[in-house]
């Protein structure tokens, strides 16, 4: 069948009957299709801000590293294999170098390289099958448009990652296997090699192109063309000799560089007894829900299996399903592991209409439709219009329930938010500083500081742990380091909600003081005690139920100290004990008061505290009084965490002051809480 002219004489094909202006005009038509990927992609990267996925950054961490002399590694002097993308980390590298030389941004050039190879892949899906089935038939162009509405594919062309860069590899070896050159054997092998370069799990792939390629050949031979069966053969094992034996030098110096067969990651995700089947099924079942056309698109397509890439594509993808969901799937939305096969999956449903199509022709049925008045011009009438009206209805589908709203939702503003914090963290961080965070790329990558990763991409000793009721879990994050075993290591910044604990009892505070809109504040180790004692006779605590001397007016301050939050009120970290809270249990933000303490003199040379509720320095704040006149006023960061704060007050030391608590706000932020008031001498001072 074929979109352009129907019926064929028995032997015709689309290019012996087809004029050259009409592969001209298919090929533009293709071209529509892979602009349309390219608009698509862009117009997602924009809604994302440009963001990617951390995983992404952590390959670009390697390619920077590696671009500067570094080594092809994630902390200078580590070597840990946290990326499971060799060949992709390889081709960043120069891209890096090129964004130093020209000084633009590295990210949108590796984002720009990606769409251009999504856009290509409707390309060689056209190619492909255009050589099965025909430039213009149905079948070729159901395929490629699959491939443009499905919103995983376009989605996951500006994420970073190395999916389209390993569906392009997987293509390109059947694209030469179908090829009619003297090389196609070597061009085969070589880009399995790319493939597997790319992904360790591609060896399925190549596997499968491989046997299938020796199947051709036994098929040949039980026809008795033995010529055949010996080309077919030589080249069957002329790819195999490509790929392995580069392969097999890249895996011998991988295992002496890093220690490990497999990548860090593989440890992490899969090693021990690991029971992800449960998981796994339900990630698969969603991809399919959402792809209803895939489960009896690969039924009928196994009638199509003598076509030697069809059948690669049936056993390799029914392979690859039973792999995932052994692996227990992904957390990332857009079912990842699925996408490098988008275009696999396409060719698929294909071959499946090809079947179809070619049942409909058969000469009964032919026979038997003609005497029903339907003739084969009305058949392809209405096989046009339903796949266009199919295409149309799962780009709906397809933006209703793929990844994007999801990314944006997520991806898009969160890592907006880290990739501005880690550039101010450039800026600010101490000498020799370490930050310990699960968002391990955007942390390295941006901020040049040395990571303590929680999460165990880059820490063997948590990747090799043993978990209990491992593959239940979240998927890459079952295997957690403990608060004990990240602190035994003094990260100088620990990330705000990476650690499930209060880690001011631990020797650090939040500091407040980073860009609005980011997080609500980092945990940083305190240095006060190591230079400096806290004058425990000044510290104001407020765990006793009396304060002495202090005054309230009021509805803020009509119960003080605080034990606990205000219904409705959020969490307030980094409160121990009693606090000072004028959020009221039923007016809310809308007290208001003024809470005034006793007078104390000032003997130290810092006055610390800490503080949170909204930020107005006018309505909002605490302010410190000597000898009756305002020195120094603090107000919170629109934030409920306590962040520490401190005023020097050396030039007041041996005066008398007053601290003044007050708020006069009632705005949906109106409340300030305050905690452990206490001064501190350096080392060389009394």
């Amino acid at each position: 069948m074929t979109i352009e002219a129907l019926p064929m004489a028995e032997g015709e094909t689309a290019e012996s009957v087809a004029p050259r202006r009409t592969a001209r005009a298919a090929w533009g038509l293709c071209a529509l299709a892979m602009i349309a990927v390219v608009v698509l992609a862009e117009r997602y990267s924009r809604l994302l801000g440009g963001n990617i996925s951390d995983d992404a950054m952590t390959s670009m961490q390697y390619a920077k590293n590696l671009a500067e002399g570094n080594g092809l590694v994630f902390n200078i002097g580590e070597r840990v294999e946290g990326y499971t993308n060799f060949l992709w980390v390889l081709a960043m590298t120069p891209l890096y170098v090129l964004s130093k030389a020209l000084h633009v941004p590295f990210v949108p050039i590796v984002n720009h390289l990606n769409v251009a190879i999504a856009a290509a892949l409707p390309g060689l899906v056209y190619w492909l099958g255009s050589r099965i089935w025909g430039r213009w038939h149905l079948a070729t162009w159901g395929a490629v448009g699959l491939l443009v509405v499905d919103n995983s594919f376009t989605t996951w062309a500006v994420l970073g990652l190395e999916v389209h860069f390993l569906a392009l590899w997987m293509l390109l070896a059947l694209v030469a296997l179908r090829g009619r050159g003297r090389f196609r054997a070597t061009w085969a092998g070589l880009a399995l090699l790319a493939a597997h370069l790319t992904r360790p799990d591609a060896a399925l792939f190549c596997v499968c192109v491989v046997g299938s390629e020796l199947v051709e050949a036994i098929l040949a031979w039980r026809r008795g063309d033995r010529p055949a069966a010996v080309r077919v053969t030589r080249g069957a094992l002329t790819a195999a000799a490509v790929w392995l034996l580069p392969y097999g030098a890249y895996f011998a110096w991988h295992y002496a560089y890093y220690g490990w067969p497999f990548p860090n990651t593989y440890y992490l995700k899969l090693g021990g007894d690991i029971d992800g089947w449960a998981r796994g099924l339900d990630y698969t079942v969603e991809f399919l829900k959402i792809r209803l056309w895939v489960p009896a698109a690969g039924v009928l397509a196994v009638m199509a299996i003598r076509d030697r890439t069809l059948r690669v594509l049936v056993v390799y993808l029914a392979l690859h399903v039973i792999y995932v969901t052994y692996a227990g799937g992904d957390f990332m939305p857009g079912h990842r592991f699925f996408v490098p096969e988008l275009p696999q999956f396409a060719l698929l449903v294909g071959a499946a209409t090809a079947v179809i199509w070619k049942g409909v022709h058969r000469q009964r049925v032919r026979r038997w439709l003609s005497l029903h008045g339907v003739e084969p011009a009305m058949i392809a009438g209405f096989g046009l219009a339903t796949a266009m009206s199919g295409l149309g209805r799962l780009a709906v589908r397809q933006r209703a329930l793929g990844p994007l709203d999801m990314t944006i939702a997520s991806w898009g503003n969160d890592h907006g938010r880290q990739r501005t914090l880690m550039a101010w963290l450039k800026e600010h961080k101490a000498p020799g500083a370490t930050f310990a965070t699960g968002l391990i790329g955007h942390t390295g990558f941006l901020s040049d500081i040395y990571v303590i990763d929680v999460c165990g991409i880059i820490d063997p000793i948590i990747a090799h742990m043993e978990v209990k009721d491992f593959g239940h879990g979240l998927p890459g994050h079952e295997k957690i380091a403990s608060v004990d075993y990240v602190l035994k290591k003094k990260p100088t910044y620990v990330g705000i909600y990476v650690l499930p604990a209060d880690l001011w009892r631990h020797g650090y505070y939040l500091d407040g003081d980073v860009p609005p809109d980011t997080v609500d504040g980092i945990w940083v180790r305190d240095t006060l005690p190591g230079r400096g004692r806290f004058i425990e006779s000044t510290r104001i605590a407020f765990d006793d139920g009396s304060l002495p001397g202090w005054s309230a007016v009021g509805t803020a301050f009509e119960r003080y100290p605080s034990h606990e939050k205000g219904e409705g009120q959020g969490d307030i970290t980094g409160a121990d004990g009693g606090f000072i809270n004028s959020y009221h249990p039923t007016l809310a933000n809308a007290a208001t008061g003024t809470l005034r303490s006793s007078p104390f003199e000032l003997v130290g040379d810092e006055l610390v505290f800490r503080i949170s509720g909204g930020h107005d320095l006018k309505r909002l704040h605490m302010a410190l009084f000597v000898d009756g006149r305002l020195t120094r006023s603090a107000t919170g960061r629109q934030m409920d965490n306590m962040v520490r704060q401190s005023w020097d007050i050396r030039p007041y030391r041996g005066k008398m002051a007053e601290v003044q608590i007050v708020d006069h706000s009632t705005a949906p932020w109106g409340y300030i809480a305050v905690d452990e008031i206490v001064q501190w001498v350096a080392n060389d001072k009394h």
